[in-house]
């Protein structure tokens, strides 16, 4: 990066954590500059236009689905980058849960940057928590579940409580057929447009790409015209999911057995990152990052055409960047060849080994209900995965903010999220393929040193070679 991009990069990262220590891109945020009081969170949620109280709802006996709940059980939950915008919410969600299944406590913990780290360390310590905020997104679920590190579902939790969450969220991340996770909240997914460096390039906001083909042209009009890269982020975490998604490739051999990711779709999906890298079109600082923040802070200080992230962290880029935020204009992210527009966002598990196993069920799904996750929907823009949620007319209503802007067409979109990665072979490390797999592309994409690359076919002939041998 130049000098200059750097500094407003710094200044913003400076301003972003000093005013609202706002979530990574996976997770939500609302408006104003909380602070860790629970009241003063309640007034920032008032100041993105929702109710304060919204999440104070009343305990309701009818709210205890799960059975056989252990009594005086004590429950560790963690959640990823909730804290303190949200302490009111999730405190007060705990204080309804504790009175729906008296007998039960829940010790609530926050974790943000260091989330892996810390969750990865305790398991290994044997004090990982019993029920867990994990990422569907980057892949986090099938990750651990791959390892035997969560509860598997499917005949723990009651048909009646399964069929209220939609169908395609209930069934992702499947390992052997298997769920481990609650669907939480959803985003929808968008491209962030910064008007006045599209305007420089005399590109129409409304032309943006509805296919992922078109999007390497753009970029070339938009450094040609405005000098400016794109900022686009591989789901480095979770990269053979993005390969499926945006290139239609097909990861695994038609009987599921052995890996065969080195086709012609998947060789076609690396050239055109290759391409645009070589054509100096995306900021390859962005490109690979495991730091999903940096990219949003590049594009909040200003210095990206556009940057896919869900609607809700909008209000990230109001906090940090209110003429930018004056200055925006939304479009839906491109559907990759595929023709699946995503999947979930982020689900909470249960950890496999817990001393409670029904009591954190019970957690898991209670923060998961339709009752809590409209509440939740009331005080920022993410959206529900239970089907039920959709008939509170908040979500019919109109609302002035553009970080709203989807809420009335949200169950569509939503409900039609599905997870089309297939379950890897039994007994694979998810984590050890998806490393092979990075480092493949990246070495294909990527100049080293020297200014070289890797033939892309020879790299996915070795890295294909290297996950087959992973298979016991």
């Amino acid at each position: 990066m130049e000098m200059k991009r750097l500094g407003a990069l710094a200044a913003t990262a400076a301003l972003a954590l000093a005013a609202c220590n706002t979530a990574s891109s996976p997770s939500p945020s609302s408006a104003g500059a909380p602070t860790a009081a629970a009241t003063e969170a309640a007034s920032a949620a008032a100041s993105a236009g929702a109710s304060p109280t919204e999440a104070a709802l009343a305990p309701d006996p009818a709210e205890a689905v799960i059975p056989n709940v252990e009594q005086g059980a004590e429950i560790h939950f963690w959640t990823f980058y909730l804290s303190p915008t949200f302490d009111d919410y999730i405190k007060t969600t705990i204080n309804r849960f504790e009175a729906t299944y008296p007998g039960v406590k829940v010790d609530w913990e926050d974790h943000q940057a260091t989330f892996q780290d810390d969750l990865k360390a305790a398991f290994a310590a044997g004090t990982a928590p019993d029920v867990i905020n994990l990422s569907v997104s980057e892949g986090w679920v099938s990750d651990y579940a791959s390892k035997g590190l969560l509860l598997g579902l499917n005949d723990k939790v009651p048909q009646a409580v399964q069929q209220t969450y939609f169908p395609g969220l209930w069934n992702e991340q499947l390992v052997n057929g298997q769920n481990y996770q609650f669907p939480w909240y959803q985003g929808i997914n968008v491209d962030l447009i910064n008007k006045q460096i599209f305007q420089t390039a005399g590109v129409d906001p409304s032309t943006f790409p509805k296919q992922l083909s078109g999007v390497p042209a753009l970029c070339q009009t938009l450094l040609t015209a405005a000098k400016t890269p794109c900022d686009i982020r591989l789901t480095v975490n979770d990269i053979l999911s993005q390969m499926v998604y945006e290139g239609n490739v097909k990861i695994l051999t038609a009987d599921g057995t052995k890996f065969a990711f080195n086709g012609p779709e998947a060789v076609a999906w690396v050239q055109m990152y290759k391409d645009m890298v070589k054509a100096g079109t995306v900021d390859t600082d962005v490109l690979t990052t495991t730091d999903d923040r940096v990219g949003l802070l590049s594009f909040s200080a200003g210095q990206a055409p556009f940057y896919a992230t869900g609607l809700n962290l909008i209000r990230d880029v109001k906090a940090n960047n209110s003429q930018l935020y004056s200055n925006l204009a939304v479009a839906p992210t491109p559907v990759g060849a595929s023709g699946v527009v995503g999947k979930g966002l982020m689900s909470i598990s249960v950890k496999a080994d817990t001393k409670y196993p029904n009591a954190s069920m019970a957690l898991a799904q209670f923060f998961t209900n339709a009752r809590s996750m409209t509440a939740f929907a009331k005080i920022v823009a993410i959206y529900p995965s239970t089907i039920a949620s959709y008939d509170d007319p908040f979500f019919s209503s109109s609302s002035p903010l553009i970080e709203d802007s989807a809420r009335a067409t949200a169950k569509d979109v939503i409900s039609h999220y599905a997870d089309i990665v297939p379950s890897l072979p039994a007994g694979v490390d998810k984590g050890q393929v998806n490393d092979i797999v990075l480092k493949a592309v990246e070495s294909a994409i990527i100049p080293d040193g020297s200014g070289n690359t890797v033939d892309i076919q020879t790299a996915l002939n070795q890295a294909v070679a290297a996950a087959n041998a992973l298979i016991k």
